[in-house]
């Protein structure tokens, strides 16, 4: 009987260390974010006098941010597994959400924007791998960013990443941000190529396996 009731006791342990083990390499995400908007356009000189042969022009440049609300999905995998909570992967993301913005920057209010940022990730504790007995993990990733939008743009992204691990999920909370700006140019005739637009996408998530 005693034998038994080890046996069970073992099995039950085993389950448990099974159901951390077993953690989904799929994740669901909401966040809130920021598009920084940097924009020039050209507008009539107040300086200029009716009844001037010529009228004159100046850029105008407006700074503002831009509110993007969003859901996604992600696919967390390890590659190469130095120890069981020691790890490099990647991280694959997509995400679909609203962007709103202030009057003041024409054409980026209430559109759709579709996200997929990209990584190489070095992971330590929770998350790193499947063997993981760790409750707590950090994770980092350098890669990329594309987003499809009415203008599309892309750059160079960076993420930092807290882990929190429980028998049935992870649980994560995500920085991420692009490593540049990207620039769009325009040509005026009296300026030669001039910085028209620039846009720089800043990202707070939270997210679960499942």
């Amino acid at each position: 009987m005693y034998k038994k009731i080890v046996s069970v006791l073992l099995l039950a342990a085993g389950a448990t260390l099974s159901a951390r083990a077993q953690v989904s390499k799929f994740s669901g995400c909401y966040g809130v974010g920021a598009v920084l908007v940097r924009s020039s356009a050209p507008e009539a000189d107040p300086s200029y006098m009716p009844g001037s042969v010529n009228e004159t022009y100046r850029l105008k440049t407006v700074n503002a941010k831009a509110i993007h609300l969003a859901l996604s999905l992600g696919f967390d995998t390890p590659i190469l597994k130095f120890s069981p909570e020691h790890s490099v992967g990647i991280s694959l993301n997509a995400s679909a959400g609203i962007l709103g913005a202030p009057e003041k920057i024409d054409g980026f209010n209430t559109r759709l924007l579709l996200d997929f940022p990209e990584y190489v990730t070095w992971r330590y504790g929770a998350k790193a791998t499947k063997k993981s007995k760790k409750s707590f993990g950090v994770g980092a990733g350098l890669g990329y960013r594309a987003s499809y939008f009415f203008i599309p743009f892309r750059s160079p992204s960076a993420m930092l990443e807290g882990v929190y691990s429980s028998d049935k999920a992870d649980w994560f909370l995500r920085l991420s941000g692009d490593l540049r700006p990207t620039r769009f140019y325009n040509v005026y005739s009296s300026e030669g190529s001039v910085e028209v637009l620039s846009l720089q996408e800043l990202h707070v998530t939270m997210g679960k396996t499942f």
